[in-house]
């Protein structure tokens, strides 16, 4: 039985990759599952465990509970890099991930700081 949050979720890591310009190839491989566990959880078919969900939070640029976001979209707080990703390896991904995770930390930390400057 697909539960209604697994369907939401598939939809909103599934839109961010194809915007982001990743196969799923790519991001089977960063996530150390096969292709068809990711197609799974991208049709919503089969739930996908949150420490995976971290890890595409930090390669996409947003907070993972932005997942859950029933209109999400395909928006990033982090805007897109221009590259070509079909060319770029695994431990790229990680490096990408980890630089997003800074930059939404800072964007964050930022945010919370500005109403303080009044």
């Amino acid at each position: 039985m697909t539960n209604h949050w697994d369907l939401i979720i598939g939809k909103n890591i599934q839109g961010l990759r194809r915007k982001q310009g990743f196969s799923d190839d790519q991001i089977a491989k960063y996530l150390k599952i096969t292709p068809r566990e990711l197609s799974d959880f991208e049709k919503g078919t089969r739930p996908i465990p949150t420490s995976l969900l971290a890890l595409l939070a930090n390669l996409y640029g947003v907070d993972k509970y932005d997942f859950y976001e029933e209109n999400m979209g395909s928006e990033s707080a982090i805007p897109d890099f221009n590259f070509r990703v079909d060319s770029i390896a695994v431990s790229d991904l990680k490096q990408i991930a980890s630089f997003k995770k800074i930059i939404r930390n800072y964007l964050e930390m930022r945010d919370l700081v500005s109403p303080l400057q009044v």
